[in-house]
């Protein structure tokens, strides 16, 4: 069963799925820039009604416990549009943690995101499906990321429960590694933003893993163009590796709306799709993208 923020569903009911977005979250706090944020409902139900109008029917919601995630308003947000959204546990960037996570252990941390799995978040009821995005620094772990993570292996280990992250390529293997050692299912791991890194070989070397890894920052052409995200992507599938590729665009802030002149949460089925098909990629390798590796990493029996 796939755990999303109304009930639980087969994964035959999931359909084309954003395996990394952001509906409400808060960046700004650490940031201060006045618009790395997406507060309302209000705000955000209409850039979701345009991406649902292209095809699709679920996402995988990101924001994490100190990225102002707010699990009434994606439920709202799903009851509101018709969106499945499966939404996450987990903890961001060392500068994003409470105080607590200083002193706690792997194992305390991971009994937040075992809680918040099985029993729900807070006094709500709903549950999270995904333990995400658990991120790591540019160049290393600092703070307590490398304890964030180590609890996402345990819960993952005890709940069955997909593990996806934000990594760079300094601590992509790293991260891989020791969810492995913590005896997390490679196929429950999603290593995020690799479509930012432009070589095959070293998508390759992650892949051999067992792992999955996201091509989730689409649109976003001022780090990486498009046309060079497909191309990787098409490598990836004729390589082999087409059972462990996903796609979304990971609009964090409001200013990436459609309502103020950009692509928003469209990018995706209006541009990676298009080109890829283009380039020579099938229909059924894009739908098993899209559609079925999203369906059965999220499936789980929640142990």
């Amino acid at each position: 069963m796939i755990r999303t923020v109304t009930n639980d569903i087969e994964k035959e009911e999931l359909g084309i799925t954003m395996c990394h977005e952001h509906f409400i979250v808060d960046l700004d706090r650490v940031r201060h820039d006045g618009i790395s944020k997406i507060e309302t409902v209000e705000e955000v139900e209409p850039e979701i009604q345009q991406m649902m109008a292209l095809g699709v029917q679920a996402a995988v919601e990101v924001s994490t416990i100190d990225l102002g995630r707010d699990i009434r308003k994606l439920k709202q947000i799903s009851q509101d549009t018709g969106l499945t959204i499966i939404a996450a546990t987990g903890f961001y960037l060392t500068q994003y943690h409470p105080e607590w996570l200083k002193e706690a252990s792997p194992e305390q941390i991971a009994q937040v995101y075992i809680r918040e799995l099985t029993e729900g978040i807070d006094d709500t009821g709903i549950k999270a499906g995904i333990i995400a995005e658990i991120a790591s620094s540019p160049d290393r772990f600092e703070g307590e990321e490398k304890k964030i993570l180590q609890a996402a292996g345990i819960a993952s280990r005890l709940t069955g429960a997909a593990v996806s992250t934000h990594t760079s390529r300094f601590t992509a293997v790293e991260t891989i590694e020791t969810l492995l050692a913590e005896g997390v299912d490679p196929d429950k791991i999603i290593i995020g933003h690799q479509d930012l890194i432009d070589d095959s070989a070293y998508h390759a070397l992650l892949l051999e893993y067992g792992v999955n890894i996201a091509f989730d920052t689409c649109g976003k052409k001022a780090y990486m163009p498009d046309e060079t995200r497909a191309r990787n992507a098409l490598k990836i599938i004729e390589a082999g590796y087409g059972d462990h590729l996903l796609f979304s665009n990971d609009i964090s802030r409001r200013t990436y709306f459609t309502s103020h002149g950009k692509a928003g949460y469209l990018s995706v089925m209006k541009e990676i799709v298009p080109l890829l098909k283009q380039i020579g990629a099938k229909e059924e390798q894009i739908r098993r993208c899209l559609v079925d590796n999203p369906a059965r990493i999220l499936d789980n029996e929640w142990r």
